[in-house]
């Protein structure tokens, strides 16, 4: 059997493996899933195994607060025209009009496109991946799969997926900016039946198709569960490398050698992939975890509590020493109302127990000061946390205290937003290039109501656009401070009740449309009793002024009557506000 030579992209895969494991990330990325996973102890030996293993996982505790705390703000992406239509000669307003139609619709879209894809769920996933790795790498693809439309039937749309650093190959692992690699290779385990079906749609023949063989290669893998495959299924290494030539970006697929799709061309000029580093690595495209430097601190933890755990296990239930020659074994048991018979001469002592040494009363301070200080170190301390009691703070306070508790995670979050706004052209390029038949889309417009549009991405291909990353509060505090602020301004009589109710957050006072609807037929009859009253008024000529008076009194009372009624609703409405504030500041002090 002619054993077949390797191909560039095997090569190049092999040379980034290998890269891989002399960095070491091999071995310490599983080591770190596993300690964020609570599997922080070595496997047990025969003289360890009865040896305590308590585990108080402070990776996971920092790792949570530093993902949610990056995830706390709404983010969005706006699109706008690079030149604005006012000042422009009349014969380039119309370029200017469609840029500026571009950038609307392309805001609009991304929010449509951010709910379609789960692009909420993709950032938790990358960001833990980040927090724990270093490194968070997002891929958008075309899926052929996926079909929609009512009148406008449609096939295929973008779909993004999160890929782990160690299956991910870059082409110079010294280059930080993903755009500028040579080339990517991505390496997953995939069906063999369903690779072969690809790679016969692509018209490989058939000869070469029974070269595509099922593989053992997890050992690659590197994490304990994709080690594991059930047994009788056929998988094979499936390796697609992106590169760029001439400018374009190309595709292709390989798998036991055998090209699964040829070399593609996808009409972009933009790697779909978006890398993000948590903490910067000198010369490195990967980044630094925040597992790396605490393993050793949460190591330490673990072993002070097992070891006065194990003192007070051997404090109330000591070894015992007894002689054989005049203690049966058979009698010893656990039982406190059996008595064991003792055969030895008076003034001997046959049963004995040993006496642990004692534990130093530093031990469990020490585990505290550990605790606080990796805590602190991290940036996870109770201020930013929400641990501190709040009880007796006003949301103005918690969130300054949160804001100064979080500024050493400023720099992750501006990462994260930079990586954003990256995807947000890899975007913008798949709808410029791929969305090239009219498909009907919902949209939402300034006031947050949905609507139907037509929407073709090419038909905005040559038109350049500025995007902007727009960051806004989105916290449980952030909201009470907002619902303070009209509170505040609703009773200096600022604003109207209308005014009280469209600015409230929806999920704070959620039945709010109702209300206003209310409010307003309302607002409609009472205009209706003031005209039909204006119209009696004109068709008296000789009104008594008394009884005019009075009128006008009577519909002075009934105004201050509904005004009345009014702000009573709207202080059940408060109050109901408030409760729900509070039940919200307990779950996230929990």
């Amino acid at each position: 059997m002619q054993i077949a030579e390797e191909t560039t992209i095997q090569k190049q895969y092999k040379a980034g493996l290998n890269y891989m494991q002399q960095m070491g990330f091999t071995d310490a990325w599983p080591e770190y899933e596993r300690f964020k996973a609570g599997d922080q102890w070595p496997k047990p030996t025969a003289k360890t195994k009865t040896m305590p293993r308590p585990v108080f996982n402070i990776v996971r505790y920092i790792q949570n607060h530093k993902v949610s705390s990056v995830m706390n703000e709404n983010v969005n992406m706006l699109f706008s025209a690079q030149e604005n239509v006012n000042g422009m000669p009349e014969n380039e307003e119309a370029d200017a009009k469609q840029a500026q139609e571009a950038g609307d619709l392309f805001t609009r879209f991304s929010a449509t496109t951010w709910e379609n894809v789960k692009q909420d769920e993709l950032n938790e996933e990358a960001l833990e991946s980040g927090s724990s790795l270093g490194t968070s790498i997002w891929h958008y693809y075309w899926d052929d799969n996926r079909k929609g439309g009512l009148t406008r039937p449609y096939k295929g749309d973008m779909a993004g997926e999160v890929l782990d650093p160690i299956n991910v190959f870059f082409g110079n692992p010294q280059q930080r900016r993903v755009q500028r690699q040579p080339y990517i290779i991505i390496s997953s385990r995939e069906p063999l039946d369903a690779v072969r079906k690809e790679a016969k749609a692509n018209k490989l023949s058939d000869d070469k198709l029974l070269m595509i063989n099922a593989d053992k290669e997890t050992q690659v893998e590197a994490y304990d569960p994709a080690k594991r495959e059930l047994d009788g299924s056929e998988k094979v290494t499936l390796l697609t490398k992106y590169w760029k030539e001439g400018g374009k970006v190309y595709f292709t697929k390989e798998a036991s050698g055998q090209p699964v799709k040829p070399k593609t061309d996808t009409g972009f000029v933009l790697y779909p992939i978006v890398v993000m580093q948590w903490e910067r690595r000198k010369k490195a495209i990967h980044g630094v975890g925040d597992a790396e430097g605490i393993i050793p601190n949460q190591k330490a933890i673990n072993f002070l509590m097992a070891m006065q755990l194990l003192s007070v296990q051997l404090t109330g239930w000591p070894k015992m020493v007894y002689n054989p020659n005049f203690i049966d074994a058979k009698s010893l048991n656990n039982d406190p109302s059996q008595a064991i018979p003792d055969q030895s001469p008076p003034g001997q002592r046959s049963i004995d127990y040993l006496t642990p040494g004692p534990v130093s009363p530093l031990a469990n301070g020490l585990v505290e000061s550990f605790m606080d200080y990796t805590k602190m170190l991290s940036s996870a301390q109770d201020a930013s946390t929400g641990d501190m009691s709040s009880g007796n703070l006003n949301a103005t306070a918690i969130m300054l205290l949160q804001k100064a508790a979080g500024v050493p995670i400023e720099s992750i979050k501006k990462r994260f937003y930079r990586a954003i706004e990256d995807i947000g052209r890899v975007w913008e390029q798949f709808w410029k290039v791929r969305y090239n038949t009219t498909r009907r889309v919902n949209l939402e417009n300034d006031d947050g109501e949905e609507y139907s549009q037509e929407f073709k991405g090419t038909d905005y291909a040559n038109i350049e656009l500025n995007l902007k990353i727009d960051v806004g509060p989105a916290s449980t505090y952030s909201e009470e401070l907002m619902m303070s602020s009209l509170d505040k301004l609703f009773d200096a009589q600022q604003i109207t009740l209308d005014d009280y109710l469209e600015f409230a957050p929806k999920n704070v006072i959620p039945f709010k449309d109702r209300l206003l609807k209310r409010i307003q037929e309302r607002q409609e009859q009472q205009a209706a009793q003031e005209a039909a009253m204006q119209q009696m008024q004109a068709q008296q000529p000789q009104e008594d002024p008394a009884a005019a008076q009075e009128a006008q009194l009577q519909q002075q009372l009934a105004l201050k009557q509904q005004d009345h009624a009014n702000r009573m609703e709207l202080e059940q409405v408060k109050a109901q506000t408030q409760l729900q504030q509070a039940a919200m500041r307990q779950t996230a002090t929990k």
